[in-house]
């Protein structure tokens, strides 16, 4: 399965709906242009490839913004059924207006909370870089469980609780301040985040670290060079898309700014032979 990002960014991206000439231009020449979502998607999309992917049917996205990891989902799995899900209406919106435009027909979003959410029996469940904006206690482990078949899968990627920086932290001040405001989730290692995973009844799957020093500087460049005007931004686009690259390639996973877990609804048949090893 081959998953791809950002073709429909002239549909979400505020500057490329006022100007959509330009943001046609822009995309056909740099791509997509959101350089912490590219780097979150070339993870997503190693994660997904570890799945039994082509045998599932029904997928949600659990915080899904503005919807590019969904929409790259149901272009690439035309027979499944894919669900979006945000609690923000605004972007809810722009999903809805970004698949209409785009023909898609096997997506369906959901402005609302997963805890009122009437779908379930889902084959797979993901959130990528949303539980950190959440307090602990509020984050719905419980409430993707519930949804998901037995056997089916949950992945949660998020920052992780010690971040790492390469150039000096005064000059990304105005980012820090807003990380103290919306990270209050923010608060596990990879350890932790497995730990809330078995505490919340799934089996792990998977556990990694990503986005180590060379991600990071590409982070770093990015933002600097947005933070100095539209041709700054374009022009350090294609080095810190090259140096993520970079980064998934030579990361040996001892160490990551960012954590990633894939979790297994247990099967009857795995609460059973779990019941007879305590047991027999």
């Amino acid at each position: 399965m081959e998953l791809t990002l950002g073709k429909e960014q002239v549909f979400t991206s505020k500057r490329m709906i006022k100007y959509p000439l330009l943001g046609h231009v822009f995309t056909k020449i740099f791509g997509y242009t959101n350089v912490g979502n590219y780097a979150r998607f070339t993870i997503f999309k190693k994660l997904v490839n570890q799945l039994p992917i082509d045998k599932m049917d029904k997928v949600l996205d659990v915080g899904c913004g503005y919807g590019e990891y969904a929409i790259g989902l149901a272009k690439a799995m035309e027979e499944a059924e894919i669900h979006a899900l945000d609690i923000d209406s605004e972007r809810t919106e722009t999903v809805v207006n970004a698949v209409d435009k785009s023909a898609i027909h096997n997506i369906q979003i959901h402005n609302r909370y997963l805890e009122t959410l009437r779908e379930e029996d889902f084959d797979f469940i993901y959130s990528i870089d949303v539980f950190e904006h959440m307090h602990p206690d509020m984050m719905p482990f419980k409430a993707a469980r519930e949804r998901l078949k037995e056997g089916g899968y949950f992945l949660v990627k998020i920052p992780n609780k010690v971040q790492k920086t390469i150039l000096p932290e005064h000059w990304f001040e105005d980012h820090n301040h807003w990380l103290e405001e919306e990270h209050i989730g923010q608060v596990y290692d990879l350890d932790g985040l497995q730990e809330r995973f078995v505490e919340e009844g799934f089996e792990i799957v998977s556990a990694s670290h990503s986005d180590g020093w060379i991600s990071r500087f590409a982070w770093e460049l990015a933002y600097l060079g947005k933070k100095m005007g539209v041709i700054t931004q374009l022009l350090t686009l294609p080095l810190s898309k090259l140096l993520i690259h970079a980064d998934r390639i030579f990361h040996n996973n001892k160490w990551g700014n960012a954590i990633q877990v894939i979790g297994k609804k247990p099967t009857t048949n795995d609460r059973s032979t779990s019941n007879l090893n305590c047991y027999g």
